[in-house]
């Protein structure tokens, strides 16, 4: 072999060893308020990693059939479905950052924690959320998604992941279009692509979407149009609630976009799109600068109450949590509320801003759902934040 082709491959493995080494040092996985009899951190601080996310996985076969009928054998076929992407993609579950869960009934939350606590390594425990809703699978009583992080550079090897790749992340706020079921999805999809072009992003960029709609009946409607939205391209990771009440639209649907590492005096950024009115509860549109994000569990009273209470004990907690995490409420990227009575919807309305920058709240969905996987509860929240600036 030529000996400069010869010297031209050593540099440029030398480079690429160096880039994977680099790119160790820099990734770190902080947990904070781990507790194995609850099989879970309360937040998990993650830096210089790509973030893989799964798609919603359901307790099916290959066939995409439903054989087991309790809910600890469905959690058991889940957690085989996420060991096998584990496996792909050669990362342990020691490096799963969050896993939202979707459950059938409240009830069930018990089970499910316990099949995980017996799963996971107690010491490495992921933040978790759960709801109560329908799910795609009439049959289904539970399900999933994951967000895991990478330490080296990831591939897709496989249809039910997407890569969010270092740099930045943009998380668009639930919209919704009218018109029929069809109609509203394609809309909503197209008006989601508008607001991230102005950011200078495309469809590639689109990572992850979340669609709340009214019907799981209906849900092939929404996945046909999503799939004839992206023509042929990858589809990215996609995951279902059933809302049930307090919305004009047939559908909401809120995006996580990757765009390149820019730089910013501030960690996160907020944006509102050409056409659409600011808010002071939440933002259209909020940009994270960098690789350093905060993943807090879905968070709940601790104990019973109306919805006030319910709010006041879930912010108090907020900020304790964030305080551990080198974070703040100016610093808040990603809410996801979910509310299971009109008491606490309002109240969250009424005393979020009491909490926020109003010219910073995160962005945000909030969905009336059948329970949000507590007993005694009508209110969770789940938060995505990031260090304060130094």
């Amino acid at each position: 072999m030529n000996i400069k082709l010869l010297l031209s491959f050593s540099i440029c493995f030398s480079i690429l060893t160096n880039s994977e080494h680099l790119m160790a040092q820099q990734f770190q996985l902080k947990r904070i308020q781990s507790s194995a009899k609850q099989g879970i951190s309360q937040a998990v601080v993650v830096e210089g990693a790509e973030l893989i996310h799964t798609a919603q996985l359901l307790p099916t076969n290959s066939l995409g059939v439903i054989q087991a009928t309790s809910t600890a054998d469905q959690t058991a076929v889940l957690l085989k479905s996420l060991e096998r992407i584990l496996a792909k993609t050669g990362i342990s579950k020691s490096n799963l950052v969050k896993l939202n869960v979707y459950l059938t009934t409240d009830s069930d939350c018990l089970v499910v924690t316990s099949s995980l606590n017996h799963w996971l390594e107690e010491t490495d425990l992921p933040a978790i959320s759960f709801v109560q809703t329908r799910l795609p699978n009439l049959k289904a009583k539970v399900a999933l998604d994951a967000v895991i992080a990478s330490p080296k550079t990831a591939s897709r090897k496989c249809s039910a992941i997407s890569i969010l790749p270092r740099g930045d992340v943009v998380y668009v706020s639930g919209q919704a279009e009218k018109g029929d079921l069809k109609q509203a999805t394609r809309q909503t999809l197209e008006s989601l692509l508008r607001s991230i072009q102005q950011m200078q992003l495309n469809r590639s960029n689109i990572v992850a979407i979340k669609c709340f709609v009214p019907s799981m009946e209906q849900i092939g409607i929404v996945d046909d149009q999503i799939a004839e939205f992206f023509d042929g391209e990858s589809i990215p990771a996609v995951s279902h609630v059933e809302w049930i009440a307090g919305s004009t639209h047939p559908i909401e649907i809120e995006m996580i976009a990757s765009a390149p590492a820019s730089q910013s005096e501030q960690s996160v950024t907020y944006f509102t799109p050409e056409g659409m009115k600011t808010s002071p509860v939440y933002s259209r549109v909020a940009r994270i600068h960098g690789n350093k994000r905060i993943y807090i569990s879905g968070l709940y009273s601790p104990k019973p109450g109306n919805g006030e209470e319910q709010t006041k004990e879930i912010f108090k907690t907020l900020g304790s949590l964030l305080k551990q995490t080198g974070s703040d409420f100016k610093h808040l990227a990603k809410a996801t509320y979910y509310v299971s009575d009109s008491d606490a919807s309002s109240q969250l309305n009424k005393l979020r801003p009491l909490f926020y920058d109003p010219k910073r709240p995160p962005a945000a969905s909030k969905a009336m759902v059948k329970g949000v996987g507590r007993q005694e509860r009508s209110l969770s929240i789940d938060i995505i934040a990031t260090p304060i600036t130094e």
